[in-house]
């Protein structure tokens, strides 16, 4: 009987190595197929996976400051903008605690807060039920290749995946965006090809 035991024991053990290895095998495997789709999408599909840094149109941008889509910057640098093909984004979000999908094309900003509306961004999610979130919380911005989010004056701050964001930091597919009680996971970006 003690031998059936230690038998059954180390196929247990076996089995959980074998179980361990193919989930990291094919963890693997996803992130080098991942990479191939981004690589092929930037050759021609019309969306592509957001990747990379464009430091010819940061220097459009005045650090720390929001691009607004009612055109109120010079005219020299909307002369420059014009000339370049602004490129729509597309964002996913999704409330972790309620499974609340939202989802915004855009070519600049979407703001986050409070108000039950705002014309102060391109495009705005309201959260009226959180009581702990600012009337104009946080912004999620375009700059070059990437979309960065930034806290705008709130009271409660704003998380990147438990993180107090201080300053315009970079977000990715699967973040977490925490404002108030509210957590938004980003399950997609995607941007427009050239």
């Amino acid at each position: 009987m003690h031998m059936w035991y230690w038998a059954v024991m180390v196929l247990l053990i076996l089995g959980s190595i074998a179980l361990l290895c193919s989930t990291f095998i094919s963890v693997k495997k996803n992130k080098a197929q991942d990479a191939e789709r981004r690589k092929q999408s930037r050759n021609g599909k019309r969306y592509k996976a957001d990747q990379g840094y464009d430091p010819e149109e940061e220097e459009d941008q005045p650090q720390g400051k929001k691009r607004r889509s009612s055109g109120q910057n010079g005219s020299m640098d909307s002369a420059k903008r014009s000339s370049k093909k602004r490129r729509q984004w597309k964002i996913i979000l999704e409330d972790l605690d309620t499974w609340q999908k939202y989802s915004f094309i855009f070519y600049d900003e979407v703001g986050i807060g409070r108000a039950k509306r705002n014309d102060n961004y391109e495009k705005y999610l309201p959260l009226h039920e959180d009581g702990r979130v600012s009337k104009q919380h946080c912004v999620i911005i375009q700059r070059g290749d990437c979309l960065y989010l930034m806290d705008d004056g709130s009271k409660n701050g704003t998380y990147l995946n438990g993180i107090l964001v201080d300053r315009p930091t970079e977000v990715q597919r699967e973040d977490v965006i925490g404002v108030g009680e509210t957590r938004l996971e980003i399950l997609r970006i995607l941007r427009e090809s050239e």
